[in-house]
């Protein structure tokens, strides 16, 4: 087998095959990428090593300058104080790029293509704020304009409320309240989006006839009017919560964009929100523009429900009260090398009941689509507490065991403790 790879003054040209590139590609042309890891320069491991031996936070800082993929935040500390650096090579551009990077263009534009590396003290950094707290959850952290804008896409827009609103809450912290950050499972978007899509449906009208959706609808709506936003295993309200989010989510975007609306696995809550605000007239939204009637966001609200529990008793039963979004949420860990074998992979994948979601400090992302559009995929695999007035009393788990082999006893004893957020001891003493 012969492997042809091609190269161009913008990266690597990618075959027309992948990712049906072909089908957007014009005529005559080819689809390269440029990336800052494909760089023949790459010191990372170097920086890396640095990074390991550096006995402060300048020394740390300084490691830095030889890491250049993959970006990331990071969170440095020492006896004086805290520090969270930007390492990684951002790439400069012109200011004059037609798409500012967020969109392929034509790399015989001369304004298209990498200008060379920004030096490394644009890349932001923070050092011992007045407020004493350095966090991060994958949130914008600067809001630089194009061309020294860092990213368009972050991580995150809720998770960051809530850590502030808990480092905000006491003015000492111990490693018992850092350890409740960690495992705290409310969550924010759903605070915040469920009273405003559901504003005109609770304790509307009379009791509707047992056995209707309308009474379905009515028990759901009690339900969600206790709950606290908490993404407990053992609770229904978090999975009625994100399956109705998820149904409002589609149906407004489905009749405008179509099949790509496939491609919005997850809910975006700052989109909905402006949707129900109203935001700059994002209120169109809620118009399904092929009916001649026009909807309003409380029509698509009260539908999005009726949908979603309708395909949750389909699952589940009649009992809604009995539904656990643990069931739902199960935690994957599939095993990289056997874990698609028939019969094997009974027993060694491992499947957990989960707390958490896409939006709480305790990480649970769901999976977004296919049959099981709930399934925790992507959680802390590793969660450690540091103690720095007394470093043996740290903690630490790892969400499996401390083996990959599935015949050794260490394959999975650390499982069920990550589970119940529970930690063991992280010790210096042989």
């Amino acid at each position: 087998m012969t492997l042809t790879l091609r190269w161009s003054r913008n990266g690597p040209i990618l075959p027309g095959g992948h990712y049906d590139l072909g089908s957007i590609t014009p005529e005559g042309h080819v689809a390269a990428i440029s990336w800052t890891a494909l760089s023949g320069k790459d010191t990372s491991i170097s920086g890396a090593m640095a990074l390991m031996r550096s006995q402060g936070i300048p020394e740390a800082l300084e490691a830095g300058k030889l890491v250049v993929a993959p970006a990331q935040n990071v969170m440095l500390a020492d006896q004086t104080g805290i520090a969270m650096q930007v390492m990684g090579a951002i790439p400069a551009r012109d200011a004059a790029h037609p798409s500012q990077g967020r969109l392929p263009a034509l790399g015989s534009d001369p304004a298209v293509g990498f200008r060379g590396i920004l030096p490394y003290t644009d890349n932001p950094v923070f050092r011992d704020p007045t407020s004493g707290l350095l966090g991060n959850t994958n949130n914008k952290t600067v809001d630089r304009p194009f061309p020294k804008h860092v990213s368009f896409d972050w991580g995150d827009t809720q998770r960051i409320q809530r850590w502030l609103t808990l480092m905000q809450a006491r003015e000492v912290h111990t490693r018992e309240s850092f350890i409740e950050a960690q495992l705290d499972t409310v969550n924010p978007t759903a605070r915040s989006l469920l009273p405003l899509i559901g504003a005109d449906l609770w304790f509307t009208g009379e009791a509707a006839p047992e056995g209707t959706p309308e009474e379905l609808r009515q028990r759901a709506l009690v339900l969600l009017s206790e709950w606290n936003g908490e993404m407990n295993e053992h609770l229904p309200e978090p999975l009625i919560a994100e399956a109705w989010m998820r149904a409002v989510m589609d149906r407004l975007i489905r009749d405008e964009l179509g099949a790509m609306a496939d491609s919005f696995t997850h809910i975006s809550p700052v989109f909905i929100e402006r949707v129900y605000r109203n935001v700059g007239g994002a209120g169109v939204w809620c118009d399904v523009i092929q009916s001649a009637a026009v909807e309003s966001c409380t029509d698509i609200a009260r539908i999005a429900l009726d949908e979603a529990l309708l395909e949750l008793t389909e699952k589940y039963g009649d009992n809604l009260e009995s539904w656990r979004w643990g069931d739902a949420h199960l935690a994957v860990h599939d095993h990289p090398v056997l874990g698609d074998v028939p019969f094997l992979k009974y027993f060694v994948n491992i499947r957990q009941s989960t707390s958490g979601g896409d939006d709480t400090l305790m990480r649970g992302v769901t999976r977004g689509t296919g049959p099981e559009p709930f399934q925790n995929v992507h959680s802390a695999g590793y969660r450690g507490v540091y103690d720095f007035a007394d470093p043996d009393s740290s903690v630490f788990i790892t969400a499996t065991g401390q083996s990959g082999h599935p015949l050794s006893r260490h394959y999975d004893d650390l499982g069920e403790l990550w589970r119940r957020g529970e930690y063991i001891p992280m010790s210096r003493r042989g």
